[in-house]
């Protein structure tokens, strides 16, 4: 008899023991509480589309190529679309690349498909060459111009700062010259002006002497 109270007493020890190690592991995992899913979000970058503003305006010579200088982030350049406001004028490739074929002026707009973002760029169209010509000057005094020469062989009054004397077989009248960065008109010529060779009007016949000869480049603007 002591043997078997001594079992069950074992047996009953057992199941308390059992009983305990069961609540409080229940209570154990009930108190960790459930980790929250990872919910990763897109980030959605807003393209970046810019133009230098020293590169807003080009001068562009006339059969010559330019390609247009943007910057872009988050953005490639197959992405954009071109479009050439006046194509007789400059026209520009779907990779930026813009040729000069007509003198005048002409908007390029560059702009990324399916979006607002866009940035314009004004092209001038010229044909122009550079020339080194031996630089006179004169003035309206009797020395330089003899008497009753008041106008230029344009029409036009002389002006300092505006007009030059050419040949006109070289530089034809009324067209437009840049000379030490100034821009002149050729609206007058001489006897002796011939070839590569100018003369630079002044108002008074001391700024004539003080001219005296120079050798210069000049860049000659042509209409066609």
């Amino acid at each position: 008899m002591k043997k078997k109270s001594i079992s069950l007493k074992i047996f009953l020890l057992m199941l308390v023991f059992a009983a305990a190690f069961s609540v409080t592991g229940f209570k154990a995992e009930a108190a960790v509480p459930a980790k929250a899913p990872i919910v990763r979000r897109t980030v959605v970058k807003t393209p970046v589309l810019k133009i230098r503003k020293s590169k807003q305006k080009k001068e562009l010579k006339k059969g010559k190529w330019w390609r247009v200088p943007v910057y872009l982030k988050n953005v490639t350049r197959s992405q954009l679309a071109w479009k050439s406001s006046n194509p007789r004028v400059a026209r520009v490739t779907q990779n930026g690349m813009v040729k000069g074929r007509k003198i005048g002026k002409a908007k390029i707009t560059a702009w990324v498909r399916g979006t607002r973002i866009k940035v314009v760029c004004k092209v001038e169209v010229v044909n122009f060459k550079v020339y080194r010509v031996r630089a006179t000057a004169y003035c309206n005094c009797s020395s330089c111009s003899g008497p009753g020469y008041p106008r230029t062989a344009s029409g036009r009054y002389p002006q300092q700062g505006r007009t030059l004397a050419v040949d006109r077989r070289l530089i034809p009248l009324g067209t437009k010259i840049v000379m030490n960065d100034h821009t002149y008109y050729a609206e007058d010529t001489g006897g002796a002006i011939k070839g590569k060779r100018i003369d630079v009007y002044f108002r008074r016949h001391s700024a004539t002497s003080r001219w005296g000869v120079r050798y210069v480049k000049i860049k000659v603007y042509y209409n066609k």
